[in-house]
């Protein structure tokens, strides 16, 4: 560290009052419960550490009890503003996302009503585990950064601000929030307000960190294969020695008056879809009552089987989609049921109708069979995060910030002990009309709502322990070249093949997928929109089971699954995955296909293009894309206008789509890929259930993709857009280059400097440096079947930025292509390339897709451990020339969407 940087380090701790003091006594244990241990150090700091045996990565949060509820007068959206300057440098690190990215590290931070938090996970090493710690210590205790920080980041994160303003949806959402809270903060955007974030002087904000930045206020939450004692040792070492301020924290008093009223607010905008949304307030989010709501809320929109979905959506011209869920937060919390239409649709008559189904669904209250299926989707996802710790360590992070990390465990509990009549009981308590807002005061006929019931004592979750949640599983591979030995590739009989990957997975689940490669070019001219809706249809039910009936018993064997004429993938618990698979193979073979969803989804998909038709962002995309077009009419690849797909899927019928499914839906050549405790044996198993498919009528023939055109027009597009203040400004090449050739690795390591992380030249430039863009960056996406590559350089930015940003990515291109790169840059691709490669091995779920992808590519894992070693191998000049011999003489087509 530099003298100055220490000096403002110092400046920073000696304001906020965390200057180290004396050696501080061993962290206390708080509580232990399912493998969670507590700790508390001396100063209040909190430490809650979840060891699993044999993961592959481990995860280290901090997390500080500070959102934007607490924020006051003129600092609205601080808690999130200060959560992007604490990526900034601090102690011991210059830039703390180059010294993550250097650890290798998958890092992220998020801000919300309640909370701050900064995490990221790498791979299972000590070594790393104990330099994030550090890292974090020094973003909590020794941050550096400077009023110019701020100026940059301002407006970074206006362009964020922008970005959502743009979003009919997000404002959608926050005028609901604003209209169910008149005083708590929670009514307010984490976001803030544009004046807040361009007019917080640099000391508000160094006031703000001070007044919550403090051990007492803040928790470090360590997962994963790691050393708990060490973990505990260096965690005590490195923040037990910050002071705990003398002054209190600050208070948490604010609450809403339980008044009965209905409020509403409209928006207008040209979105290409009318909106309705609802809001009825509940109590905060631990109480029994809201865990009710929030374990009916699929029993009322589930896309399959809830009531409110049925009547809304599936009766013709009604509503083209509806959902509703529960925003659960500590104080209060938030039951909301959205509708969407067609921009034709009478808006008023879309929220009268969602009311009105509503509360008809209220008085006449669930059914015992629709409670247990909820009841039993809610445990199983639960279960579920037991095989991710990181997903399990956030859970327990977010409970901690209700109150303690245990209510976690309680909930799981609670939601497992709740009776019909609770749940019914607390639906016709809240979800009533004077409680409601709308996105019209109603006069009341003298009904007052029940106040909030206070908050349960937490006294009851003390000396309670509950199983262990996080599961094990085998050690995962370390390599692409170990994955590839464990490969097992086994021929099929007839047209296939199967790939094989058995290992004891974490908590014995399974993945089975099957790939059905089908048609020809001529059988599939022109059927572009027919085969996708027919492919949509074949997962409304089948094999003389309606959708509800097929979904639900798919939810009882705890399965998670997709189903269309390019085959099926199949998640569940070993012990289900054959009772799973002949369901859907009973679909496969003897589609339902609904007439009504038929013209639901046709509909959607019409209003989806419509809106598209109105968004500068894919007009934009779309036009630059048919600069590169060259396939003949009707070919599965061309390009069309949105006019035209417009047309094609009005014209598309329910005969086109059984002609489609006559021709293509049989067996046709089968790809296998299996990943769990299987043998050899359970793949011929799966292939003589396959067998029993009828084979398709249409041969298969793989349609290749043709080299990019010799000519593309260059003249950059622009959209424009009223009223609209975030601009997407973006270029895209077409290169004749596929995976397979000799320089595509050093391409892609050029493309990944230029562009491809938070340490590229794009990146740096136009939002560290200049502060116009929130993201920035290129990325290089290989053809599967022909020389044909899309490089794509993209910058969000303000609409009044845009033509800054089209410069400043034009020059960074430019100045790539003239000086080249140098070995330092090199090596550090290389190494972020190797460490990213490594994290992606982690995921067991993700591996099914690679053999899939392996067997119609010929890129499997031996073929990826390869091009690794290529990656590794390259020099700078390799990388340079690369670049210099694919983009230089490529058509780079530049597009604008902006406001005016």
């Amino acid at each position: 560290m530099s003298c100055k940087a220490f000096r403002l380090a110092v400046v920073l701790l000696g304001a906020a009052g965390l200057l180290s003091g004396p050696a501080r006594a061993a962290a206390r244990l708080e509580a232990q419960a399912a493998g969670v241990s507590a700790h508390v150090l001396d100063n209040g700091f909190k430490i809650i550490l979840l060891p699993v045996a044999n993961a592959a990565t481990a995860r280290v949060e901090l997390l500080v009890k500070v959102g934007s509820k607490q924020e006051g007068y003129g600092e609205t959206g601080m808690a999130h503003l200060l959560e992007h300057m604490l990526f900034k440098g601090a102690g011991r690190h210059a830039d703390l996302k180059s010294a993550l990215n250097a650890l290798g590290a998958t890092w992220n931070g998020t801000t919300t009503a309640e909370r701050t938090n900064f995490f990221a996970t790498v791979r299972a090493d000590p070594a790393k585990v104990d330099a994030l710690i550090r890292l974090e210590a020094d973003r909590f205790l020794r941050p550096n950064f400077a009023p110019a920080d701020l100026a940059s980041e301002m407006t970074v994160v206006r362009n964020e601000l922008e970005r959502r303003d743009s979003d009919p949806d997000s404002l959608v959402t926050r005028a609901l929030r604003r209209q169910s809270y008149f005083w708590h903060g929670y009514g307010r955007p984490t976001i803030g307000a544009r004046s807040d974030i361009e007019g917080a002087p640099f000391a508000a904000l160094q006031a703000f960190q001070r007044r919550y930045y403090r051990p007492d206020n803040a928790l470090l939450v360590v997962s994963g294969q790691i050393d708990a004692a060490r973990v505990l040792a260096l965690a005590e070492a490195e923040f037990g020695h910050a002071a705990r301020p003398a002054d209190p924290l600050p208070g948490n008093w604010t609450r809403e008056e339980a008044r009965p009223q209905t409020n509403r607010s409209e928006l207008f905008g040209d979105a290409g879809k009318v909106i309705a949304a609802s809001a009825w307030k509940l109590p905060g989010g631990k109480l029994r009552q809201t865990l009710a709501i929030d374990l009916a809320s699929p029993a009322l929109c589930a896309a399959a089987w809830g009531k409110l979905r049925r009547e809304a959506v599936e009766v013709p011209q009604a509503a083209l989609g509806m959902t509703c869920h529960v925003d659960a937060w500590p104080d209060y919390s938030l039951f909301v049921a959205r509708a969407s239409a067609g921009e034709q649709a009478d808006a008023d008559g879309l929220m009268r109708r969602m009311h009105g189904q509503l509360e008809r669904v209220v008085r006449s209250g669930l059914g015992e069979a629709q409670l247990e299926r909820a009841r039993s989707k809610a445990l199983a996802a639960l279960a579920r995060l037991g095989q991710s710790h990181e997903a399990l360590a956030a859970q327990l992070a977010e409970a901690e910030v209700a109150g303690d990390w245990r209510l976690f465990f309680r909930r799981r509990e609670i939601l497992a002990e709740l009776t019909l009549d609770e749940v019914n009981t607390a639906l016709r308590t809240w979800l009533i009309d004077i409680n409601r807002s709308d996105v019209l005061l109603r006069q009341c006929d003298g009904r007052k709502l029940p106040p909030s019931p206070p908050a349960p004592a937490l006294a009851e979750l003390a000396g309670r322990d509950w199983p262990a949640i996080a599961v094990s599983g085998a050690a995962l591979p370390a390599s692409f070249d170990e994955l590839a030995e464990q490969v097992v590739s086994l021929p099929l009989p007839d047209a296939g093949q199967a790939a094989l990957l058995a290992r004891q997975t974490r908590g014995n689940q399974a993945w089975l997928s099957i790939a059905n490669d089908y048609g020809n070019l001529p059988a599939l001219t022109g059927r572009r929109d027919a085969c996708a809706l027919a492919g949509s249809l074949l997962a409304q039910g089948g094999g003389g089971l309606g959708r509800n009936q097929f979904e639900r018993r798919l939810e009882a064997l705890q399965a998670r699954w997709t189903l269309g004429l390019g085959g099926l993938s199949l998640e569940a618990p070993r012990a289900n995955i054959e009772a799973a698979l002949d369901l859907l193979l009973d679909a496969w073979k003897s589609p339902l296909l609904p007439a009504a969803e038929f013209e639901s989804q046709k509909r959607a998909r019409l209003a989806q293009l419509r809106a598209a038709q109105k968004d500068p962002v894919q007009l934009a995309a779309n036009a630059v894309a048919r600069r590169f077009d060259n396939y003949p009419a009707g070919h599965p690849y061309q390009t069309r206008s949105l006019a035209q797909a417009v047309d094609a899927v009005e014209k598309v019928e329910m005969d086109d789509v059984r002609a489609c499914l006559a021709d293509f839906g049989g067996r046709s050549q089968i790809r296998l890929a299996m990943v769990g405790d299987f043998s050899e044996a359970d793949v011929a198993a799966t292939w003589a259930r396959l067998r029993e498919l009828p084979a398709a009528s249409q041969p298969y023939q793989r349609i290749g993709e043709a080299a990019p055109p010799p000519t593309v027009d260059r003249t950059p597009l622009e959209f424009v857009a009223v009223e609209r203040p975030n601009a997407e400004v973006r270029g895209l090449a077409l290169l004749p280059i596929s995976p397979d050739a000799a320089d595509y690795p050093a391409l892609k390591i050029a493309v990944s400097l230029l562009g491809g992380g938070s340490d590229s030249r794009i990146r740096q430039r136009l939002r560290e440096r200049a502060g116009l863009a929130y993201t920035a960056g290129a990325t290089l996406s290989g053809g599967d079947f022909g020389p044909r590559s899309r490089l794509a350089v993209s910058s969000s930015v303000a609409s009044v930025q845009a033509a800054a940003a089209l410069a400043l990515l034009q020059e960074e291109v430019a100045q790539a292509l003239a000086e080249g790169f140098t070995a330092a840059e090199v090596e550090r691709a290389q190494a972020a390339w190797q460490e990213a490669r490594a994290r992606s091995l982690a995921s067991e779920g993700a591996l099914v897709g690679q053999l899939l992808q392996g067997m119609q590519s010929g890129r499997d894992f031996a073929w990826q451990a390869e091009f690794d070693r290529r990656i590794a191998a390259l020099t700078a000049a390799e990388v340079t020339a690369a670049l210099r011999r694919h983009l230089a003489p490529a058509a780079l087509v530049w597009s604008v969407a902006r406001g005016e």
